[in-house]
């Protein structure tokens, strides 16, 4: 059992590590929550839940709803998958997440299987921004030195300051606790395909021990019906 004394302990002595691109400024210590949920995530259709972790997903698949969470210029403008991820903790003992390992897998009818890596948020912005350049063609990939060459615009700022907040926050889940935010992937406005996709985590350990849990794959295919 981890007292609160320890937790307290833990929550003073670590910063936690953070998605690439500045969500760090959020992270949360064990035993905090990023955020009231939106959604309780074991009524959420895409889900998968083992060894006291459950991580479930949900995709914001029209114009709109994106709009709505991130404002006039959004994910869903630029061709990016804004999944909301959570994670609850449900054992006694706080858990991390490699959070660099996580893949959307993508295998759509017809189509060579793709592995998406999550974007960074100066990717991100940089693409909600500017949705057709520098270089249109490179599906996919990331572009060396976005958002840092020439230097930064407003615009560019401003779109990650409204993204910063919502991203997924740090690796560490608290004991019986809920962690959640999103994750871009750019899907280059290929939505039809999320049908076929799945959210792969493969490194969760038990914080501490270092216990490595079974890999997690939530379906995307039941968030989409």
């Amino acid at each position: 059992m981890w007292s609160p004394a320890l937790l307290g302990a833990l929550a003073g002595a670590l910063l936690l590590p953070a998605l690439p691109g500045g969500a760090g400024a959020h992270a949360s210590l064990p035993g905090q929550t990023h955020a009231a949920a939106s959604a309780d995530p074991a009524a959420l259709p895409a889900h998968d839940t083992h060894q006291g972790l459950l991580i479930a997903a949900d995709p914001y698949l029209t114009s709109e709803r994106s709009q709505q969470r991130f404002g006039k210029k959004h994910p869903y403008g630029a061709g990016l998958l804004a999944l909301e991820v959570f994670l609850r903790n449900d054992t006694d003992g706080p858990m991390k997440i490699r959070l660099d390992s996580i893949e959307l897998n993508v295998k759509a009818p017809g189509q060579p299987r793709q592995r998406l890596e999550p974007l960074t948020l100066e990717e991100a912005a940089m693409m909600i921004v500017l949705p057709n350049g520098p270089n249109p063609k490179t599906r996919r990939t990331p572009i060396p030195g976005l958002g840092v060459t020439g230097g930064k615009s407003k615009e560019i700022a401003k779109v990650e300051d409204v993204l910063r907040p919502e991203m997924l926050p740090g690796d560490l889940i608290g004991p019986h606790n809920t962690v959640h935010g999103f994750l871009l992937f750019d899907v280059d406005h290929h939505f039809e395909e999320v049908g076929y996709a799945t959210l792969y985590v493969p490194d969760v350990r038990r914080f501490g021990s270092g216990e490595k849990l079974l890999f997690f794959e939530v379906d995307l295919r039941a968030a989409t019906h």
